[in-house]
């Protein structure tokens, strides 16, 4: 077992404080491409690392071996690091104290993908691939992916932390292109959780593959949206990908020590009282969902904003002391080979009570927002994404659709114009990009609200 060889080979050290983790990540990923099989990857990475905090300054070490002597040396290595990086350092490190734990957590799941018959998931793959080709002629390129990645983790430290983790994330996604009259639609559906491959049964790739054929066919001879400033419905999906991006880096304690949007703002009104934003440790088949983090802290349900106030941060060890509070349990490496940074886990607005119908009924000239796509923000609350497809919202009434459009804006001001939240809510499976990749739930429900559509 991965936990005895770290802890022979941290007993006798007694230089300062040290956090050792052990990861060995399994990966299967199937792709079918245009009717061609494009990849069937099985792959495992291995290692261990150690981190070493001496006299306020960190060290860091890593290794693919598992031999006794090369692990031994990884806190030996990490220890030196941190005695040659503390005259440069700008800020004393200091942890707060937390309580050691002995516990272990596994992904709860009823189709354990270890025991997958791996044959037929590429059928499956084959079989959406040919579906989504079947759907129209318009159809002139797909992607079909599936991916199971299977995470252990064991965290050790001199404290007297003891803790393994199994995380299983079974996802997918379909990736369609349509043609009519040379004019080029695309569209993207996805499924996943942090499950077995029940997720399959509950929400299956066929049908995410025809929702994404069915939608790129319709878009293919429909128009661009007008640009304006329109009163909207922002679709689940896209209010994640907001909740995420513009919102919840803001609170990132290393951004907010940087001068982010919410930076100095605790108990100060930053939205309307109709959202409440969280990021959630523990929420039931995250994508970002682990019991304790890269640190050995608890995860927990952190309240970021409540009913429009900004109430808290997310934290590492070192980030909570430094603000004087409990760490939040939001410190998270991609690998072994990583150190851990702060992450948001899952992070949502809260449902509301409104129908879809409802949400649309004061609109008299505005649009419906579908399908998020990727996009870009910053520390300040500024962002830009596309969207997939844009419903004209008509005297309360959807109306034709219109190929998907740029939104831009101050995700703030935005949140300060809702004025209604749906009761469609939906998690999202994701991918965090911040200085290291991380999965991530993005999640909320529909919303209404204004902002600047950027159309013909």
């Amino acid at each position: 077992m991965a936990l005895d060889l770290l802890s022979e080979c941290l007993k006798n050290w007694s230089g300062g404080y040290v956090e050792m983790r052990h990861h060995r990540r399994e990966m299967l990923t199937i792709t079918v491409k245009d009717g061609k099989m494009d990849a069937v990857n099985c792959g495992v990475t291995e290692g261990a690392c150690a981190r070493v905090l001496i006299d306020g300054s960190w060290g860091f070490a890593s290794t693919t071996s598992l031999e006794k002597k090369d692990v031994t040396k990884i806190i030996e290595d990490a220890a030196s690091l941190a005695r040659a990086s503390k005259p440069l350092k700008k800020r004393r490190v200091d942890l707060g104290t937390v309580d050691a734990y002995e516990d272990s957590y596994e992904t709860p799941m009823h189709k354990d993908p270890a025991k997958a018959d791996k044959e037929e998931l590429v059928r499956l793959a084959i079989d959406v691939d040919k579906e989504v080709r079947s759907f129209s002629p318009r159809i002139v390129s797909d992607n079909v992916a599936l991916r199971i990645i299977d995470d252990k983790l064991e965290f050790l430290s001199s404290e007297g932390s003891r803790i393994s983790q199994r995380i299983v994330r079974c996802y997918g996604g379909v990736m369609v292109v349509a043609m009519e009259k040379g004019s080029i639609a695309s569209a993207y559906e996805s499924i996943g959780a942090q499950c077995g491959l029940e997720i399959l049964d509950e929400t299956p790739l066929e049908e995410a593959g025809r929702k994404a054929a069915e939608r790129a066919d319709k878009l293919a001879s429909a128009r661009v949206a007008p640009g304006g400033v329109f009163p909207v419905i922002l679709e689940n999906r896209i209010v994640g990908l907001l909740a995420h991006e513009a919102v919840g880096h803001c609170s990132e304690a290393d951004l907010v020590y940087g001068g982010s949007f919410l930076a100095g703002k605790i108990g100060e009104k930053v939205a309307s009282e109709k959202v409440t934003l969280i990021d959630d440790g523990m929420f039931p088949r995250g994508f970002g969902t682990m019991k304790y983090d890269d640190e050995g802290v608890p995860t927990e349900k952190t309240v970021i904003i409540d009913k429009g106030v900004c109430k808290g941060y997310l934290h590492s060890r070192e980030t909570a002391c430094q603000f004087n509070v409990k760490p939040t349990g939001n410190a998270r490496a991609w690998t072994f080979e990583y150190d851990p940074i702060i992450r948001m886990r899952n992070t949502y607005i809260e449902a509301g009570d409104y129908s879809l119908e409802e949400l649309a009924e004061t609109i008299k000239d505005g649009f419906f927002l579908k399908g998020g796509l990727s996009g870009q923000a910053d520390f300040t609350g500024e962002f830009m994404f596309g969207t997939q497809e844009a419903v004209k919202i008509r005297n309360g009434e959807f109306a034709e659709s219109y190929r998907g459009v740029t939104i831009s804006g101050n995700a703030f001001e935005v949140l300060k114009n809702v004025d209604a939240v749906g009761k469609d809510f939906l998690m999202r499976i994701g991918m965090c990009g911040k200085e290291q990749v991380n999965y991530v739930g993005m999640g909320g429900a529909s919303l209404r609200t204004k902002l600047l559509l950027g159309g013909r």
